[in-house]
């Protein structure tokens, strides 16, 4: 089974992959090669695809087109095969992200908002916060509801249609209740790190992988 890690210079690859080694495993697929590219053939190939990220929008945007990897990504969503996104990776697929004014992959139709300032709680969120499941997923398999995730962002997700959006698969409350899990068919995306997230984070990593080897 090979699952790619998309490298782009914007996200704490080695995490990623150490933890969807550790997932692997626990989903049975001890001969999975975990591999880190940037490799567009490769990309379009493999079983699985996480796309990670972190720090700036615009930054992250700006990397990726740098790399010529923005149409493999859309490429690959597009293509009916399994894709996650993870954080800002997840940020990206929207139309547009208020950080840095920034313009995204629009595979899902939505804005990226700063959190209210008026909440009076600490931004960026970072920290532990729970996940309330709203649509089936076969991510959730063995993961309870409302299960705590490990979150770092001063930016949330807003599909259209918000919290009622068809692509919305999980809320969490965070002086707004934003969506924190989205997907549909063969792609998904969450705003929480799974990797930093224990044995949950692990679960769903690996759930992915079980679904990817379905497909």
């Amino acid at each position: 089974m090979k699952i790619a890690i998309i490298d782009y210079n914007s996200g704490n690859v080695r995490s990623v992959q150490r933890a969807l080694q550790r997932a692997a495993q626990l989903a049975g697929f001890e001969d999975a090669a975990v591999d880190i590219t940037g490799d567009a053939n490769y990309i379009r190939e493999a079983a699985a695809v996480v796309f990670p990220g972190q720090g700036a929008a615009g930054q992250c945007m700006g990397n990726l087109l740098s790399t010529h990897l923005d149409n493999v990504v859309k490429e690959r969503v597009a293509s009916g095969r399994p894709f996650l996104g993870v954080c800002v990776g997840f940020q990206l697929m929207f139309t547009h992200m208020e950080e840095n004014d920034t313009a995204g992959l629009n595979v899902l139709p939505g804005e990226v908002r700063r959190f209210p300032e008026s909440s009076g709680l600490k931004i960026p969120q970072i920290g532990w916060n729970r996940v309330q499941q709203i649509r089936p997923s076969p991510l959730w398999e063995n993961v309870p509801d409302g299960s705590y995730f490990y979150f770092v962002h001063s930016y949330y997700c807003d599909p259209n249609g918000g919290v009622d959006s068809p692509y919305t698969m999980a809320i969490t409350d965070y002086g707004v209740n934003f969506c924190s899990a989205a997907g549909q068919d063969n792609w998904f995306g969450v705003q929480f790190h799974p990797e930093k997230s224990g044995p949950v984070g692990l679960q769903l990593y690996s759930n992915f992988l079980r679904y990817a080897a379905q497909c």
